[in-house]
């Protein structure tokens, strides 16, 4: 016999006789035990009770198999998981199973695949496979939808970097990466900031984003430092300058630039020497200093040709004086001279008549 759905089954007498005589007549037929369950699984030995029109009674066994090939009832439910920071994640049978059930009881569940990774996020078909005590099979799929929802591990590094000739350096979010790492793999690097200029020079926090592959976000800070280490231009003119009354001339730096540049801007001009006197008349050398914001330093060469042209002062003073015996006289310059001078001196002293 088989159990019915839920695991009974009842026999009648008439099952189990199989021609039972008496020659006064058949009154009665009775076995036991004649309701079996799933603990009656297999062989059960059961007695045919026989009684005649006159109550005379026999009895004889049978053999009574009883079988269960009722399939269990297998019930599935969608579920959804999270891989792990390794991008793996195992799921268990009962995580999928919404009560099955069999009348004799289950066995053992089973559910594949079970086994998820990277590969997997999104939607997946499972087999929930349900084996009952006596051996029957059923199964039902359900969708286990696998999920990323772990940030990648941003790593960030420090940088330096120097500023080109018009003042200006970029950098990569590779420079600034420093081995961040997804266990899904990463879709993109970005960074808050890439240009710099004159502005940045010193340090600048920016921020490096990660982005994973599966929509997840991370950051980190790093310090770029920026440097300016090109010198300035520097560009001078020859020029002519002429003592004042007093012998001296001082000059400025912005006398002897001729344009001097730096993209970071100026900071100082100076120029040496800066100071000239009667020593100096012809040409001097002087050196012109440039120096930039951020105190790179160039220097050039420049002619300063100094000039006298302011005419001494004369002064002059009356004199008396005697003809010798022969009525001749000579005088000197010194004589009629009261005090003439000059800043880069005297060279000579003439008069028109001697």
């Amino acid at each position: 016999i088989q159990l019915d759905a839920i695991g009974n089954m009842n026999i009648t007498p008439e099952q189990i006789d199989n021609g039972s005589t008496d020659a006064c007549g058949i009154a009665s037929l009775s076995v036991l035990p004649s309701l079996f369950d799933c603990s009656s699984i297999g062989d059960n030995t059961v007695v045919l009770t026989v009684i005649d029109n006159n109550a005379n009674v026999s009895t004889i066994e049978a053999i009574v198999t009883v079988e269960d090939i009722i399939a269990p009832i297998a019930i599935c439910q969608d579920i959804t998981v999270q891989l792990d920071v390794n991008g793996q994640v195992n799921i268990l049978a009962s995580q999928v199973d919404n009560g099955s059930n069999d009348a004799c009881g289950i066995a053992m569940m089973t559910v594949f695949p079970n086994t998820f990774d990277c590969s997997h996020v999104g939607s997946n078909l499972v087999t929930l496979t349900i084996t009952d005590n006596n051996g029957n099979i059923s199964t039902c799929e359900a969708s286990v939808t696998v999920e990323d929802n772990v940030a990648a591990e941003a790593l960030c590094q420090g940088l330096t970097i120097q500023l080109d000739d018009n003042g200006e350096g970029n950098i990569t979010a590779e420079q600034i990466d420093n081995g961040s790492n997804d266990a899904c793999g990463i879709a993109s690097l970005s960074l808050s900031q890439y240009d710099f200029d004159c502005a940045h020079v010193g340090p600048n926090t920016i921020t490096l984003t990660i982005t994973d592959i599966n929509g997840n976000v991370s950051t980190c800070e790093s310090d770029v430092i920026v440097e300016d280490n090109i010198a300035p231009i520097a560009l001078s003119q020859n020029i002519t300058i002429q003592l004042d009354a007093s012998g001296n001339m001082t000059i400025t730096p912005e006398q002897i630039d001729d344009g001097s540049n730096d993209a970071c801007g100026i900071a100082s001009l100076s120029v040496l020497p800066n100071t000239f006197d009667c020593s100096n008349i012809g040409d001097n050398t002087v050196v012109l200093t440039v120096t930039d914001q951020n105190a790179n330093v160039s220097t050039i060469e420049a002619l300063v040709t100094v000039e006298d042209l302011v005419a001494p002062i004369a002064i002059c003073q009356d004199i008396t004086v005697q003809l010798d015996e022969n009525g001749m006289l000579s005088i000197t310059p010194e004589q009629v001279d009261n005090g003439s001078s000059d800043a880069c001196g005297i060279a000579s002293l003439e008069i028109s008549q001697i």
